[in-house]
């Protein structure tokens, strides 16, 4: 690392350095960021024009917009004769002086080395596409002391281009941070007595299941120290737990840390530690839910039975169910069916049109929930199924249009009105078929307009923004890449009691709409 530190901060010593640092977030890299060296993020920087702009600009906030690599050769050629001539008027002592102070550092003051560094340089291929490996030789096509340092989680073998048209880096790895070190950086969070035996209990138990532990455990360490001390008895230090004294002219003893309290506090921890381990550190429920979720399952000593249900993924009675609207609550159920469902049979269940063209309620029920033919296992057992958005959209729109509340102007009046106008030389049996097709006319009418607002609703981009959400909320999970914009395939991660929960919330039976229970 002293290498490393030693060489980041010469610049124009190397004119290429690759740094590898997969255990290391990018913020918290040591980094030098001055006048002569500058930071900037491939991310926030994701086009050729705010890539060469934002160089020029960091070297000299006073240069134009830059937008071709020849203007930004010529621009950092002006930047240094800039400095070169500022600094030759500098004369006497203040001169010596600098002199000295640059040749204590290890270079000289009047080398004007610069040294552009790039975060994430693996989008530099998108960045400058083909020929990203230009910004490799900026040294070699300006002639100046200029170091490019690119920083990535990925390896220089992984990102060498095959015609070999970059030169060969010094390439510096990052070695991981050591538990010592984490310990040390986290101790300055808390000045509480318990918080270094509680570090030493978080550390080795999450420390290795993560790649970047540090930001990690920061993370993890928010959510689960309130778990850890929620139970300690009244002490002096409990204002650093944001606990006022209960008398506050009489303030408590300090907490008497003995082995029996540090034991019941590691027992009251371990499963919430399992919990975290899978929801907190994959980042499937956030710290709030997580503190709710605790303490609907019984607060820190609850058995890992009842802790099951601490995912978001429980929305039944008391949990999630009250947060989610009346379209979250279908979108989610319109998922189960569709994961557990061949698709086959999305026609006989939810196309439910009778001969006389009236909506049917249900299916015909078979069999239980469950039953299949012998020898074939259930697909409850086998997991959930992935499916098209095009086919969640198709569901929803037949489990809204069935079981949604109409507005009043579409709810068919199905009584006959006494204002209209009868036919007195119509029969009665003639009369009363008139009166018949009327209101089957009103219904079809009805029907249509009803069926052009659920069209509109499931082409709406408020519908579509809530599957983003219930992805957040751990309900639904994306199977096909994040950056693909078609063919998206989604997976319902929500088990049958919670879904029949919601169906019932909804006023629906689940069962006639799942195939297992009516084939």
């Amino acid at each position: 690392m002293k290498r490393s530190q030693s060489l980041l901060r010469r610049p124009g010593l190397v004119p290429f350095i690759w740094v590898h640092h997969p255990h290391t977030p990018s913020p918290l890299l040591d980094l030098p960021n001055s006048s002569d060296s500058i930071v900037l993020d491939a991310i926030e920087y994701h086009t050729p024009r705010l890539l060469y702009s934002g160089i020029v600009y960091k070297l000299d906030n006073a240069m134009g917009e830059v937008t071709t690599l020849d203007a930004l050769t010529r621009a950092l050629k002006q930047v240094v004769a800039m400095r070169s001539t500022s600094s030759s008027t500098v004369k006497g002592k203040r001169k010596a002086r600098e002199m000295e102070n640059g040749q204590a550092n290890g270079h000289s003051a009047m080398s004007h080395g610069i040294s552009i560094t790039v975060l994430h340089a693996e989008r530099l291929r998108t960045v400058l596409g083909t020929g990203w490996t230009v910004i490799t030789r900026l040294a070699e096509l300006t002639g100046l002391d200029l170091t490019v340092v690119l920083c990535s989680a990925v390896t220089w073998d992984e990102l060498r281009p095959p015609r070999g048209d970059a030169p060969e880096p010094v390439i510096l790895d990052i070695p991981p941070p050591s538990s010592d070190e984490i310990r040390q950086t986290l101790l300055a969070s808390s000045t509480h007595p318990l918080w270094p035996r509680f570090l030493d209990l978080i550390i080795p138990v999450l420390g290795n299941l993560t790649p970047s532990p540090q930001l990690e455990l920061e993370y993890v360490a928010e959510a689960l120290w309130p778990v850890y001390t929620r139970n300690l008895p009244d002490h002096l230090e409990q204002n650093l737990l944001g606990r006022p004294y209960p008398d506050p002219a009489n303030p408590p003893p300090q907490l008497q840390i003995s082995i029996k309290l540090l034991t019941d506090l590691k027992h009251a921890m371990a499963v919430p530690l399992a919990v975290a381990s899978e929801e907190l550190l994959t980042r499937k429920i956030g710290i709030t839910n997580f503190a709710d979720s605790l303490k609907r399952a019984g607060g820190a000593g609850a058995t890992p039975s009842r802790f099951a249900g601490i995912t978001a993924k429980t929305i039944g009675e008391g949990g999630l169910a009250a947060d989610l609207g009346f379209c979250s609550k279908v979108l989610v159920v319109a998922a189960y069916c569709a994961s557990y469902n061949p698709p086959k049979s999305d026609q006989r269940l939810f196309g439910r049109i009778g001969t006389d063209g009236k909506r049917r309620r249900g299916g015909a029920r078979r069999a239980g929930y469950g039953r299949t033919r012998v020898g074939k296992i259930p697909q409850r057992l086998l997991g959930p199924k992935p499916f098209t958005l095009d086919r969640l959209l198709a569901l929803f729109a037949a489990l809204y249009a069935e079981h949604a509340p109409r507005p009043e102007d579409l709810v068919p009046a199905l009584e006959h009105s006494d204002d209209e106008e009868e036919d007195w030389a119509l029969s009665a049996v003639d009369l009363a078929q008139k009166r018949a097709e009327k209101v089957r006319a009103k219904e079809r009418e009805m029907d249509e307009r009803w069926d052009d607002e659920v069209e509109h609703l499931t082409m709406s981009t408020r519908l579509w923004g809530l599957i983003p959400e219930l992805e957040g909320q751990g309900l639904l999970k994306r199977t096909s890449p994040v950056d693909r914009l078609d063919n998206i395939t989604l997976r319902c991660e929500v088990d049958y009691d919670n879904v029949k929960a919601l169906a019932k919330d909804l006023r629906l039976t689940l069962d006639e709409y799942l195939y297992e229970a009516t084939s």
